[in-house]
């Protein structure tokens, strides 16, 4: 086996990135390591210096692959799976939510294409935003209602997540305590002097 060895390194002392490309690993990351190891080894500044870089790529090149580790195998009831089992079990309750849900959202979609449709009172003037937006919507609604129908399901979306929204009175910067104490201060009047 020392032999074998012997031979391997004799091979490889000539040209080594000829030798770990005439030999290549199966695995990507072990060929790279023999690469790496190779070209440093066909730069060392020395003849003693490449031959232990020799002697470490041929060992490198014939050790065995470690098996890979596997993960401990678990038999605890992960949560994701125990929340499918629940849905599975109640897989006829949620289809009727399913219908019910779409049949409100169908309810509600309509009640806004209904308010899309009511007139709009003429005395506001031509270029007051409710009638231009009331005009807009109107149009859309005749030149293209699936639009409308996704364009108001947005809407209705964004109006549920108003409520979400912070006051806009955290946006203010508060002035500190001794500014707001001289604000409040009435002005020292000069004295007269005689």
């Amino acid at each position: 086996m020392d032999d074998a060895m012997d031979d391997a390194v004799d091979d490889a002392q000539h040209d080594p990135l000829a030798w770990v490309a005439a030999h290549a690993a199966a695995d990507p990351v072990r060929q790279r390591v023999l690469e790496g190891l190779a070209r440093r080894a066909a730069s060392a500044p020395s003849q003693a210096l490449r031959a232990q870089l020799v002697a470490r790529l041929v060992q490198r090149a014939g050790a065995p692959l470690p098996a890979p580790a596997l993960p401990p195998r678990d038999d605890t009831p992960r949560p994701l799976a125990a929340l499918v089992t629940q849905l599975q079990a109640a897989g006829t309750e949620l289809r009727h939510v399913q219908a019910h849900e779409g049949t409100w959202r169908a309810l509600r979609l309509n009640r806004r294409l209904a308010e899309v449709s009511a007139p709009v009172p003429e005395h506001l003037g031509p270029l007051n935003s409710q009638v231009l937006v009331a005009r807009a919507l109107q149009e859309l609604k005749t030149l293209s209602p699936d639009y409308l129908q996704r364009l108001l399901t947005q809407l209705d979306a964004l109006a549920a997540l108003g409520p979400l929204t912070l006051p806009a009175d955290t946006d203010k910067p508060t002035r500190p305590a001794a500014k707001r104490a001289r604000a409040k201060r009435p002005p020292v009047a000069a004295s007269k002097g005689g």
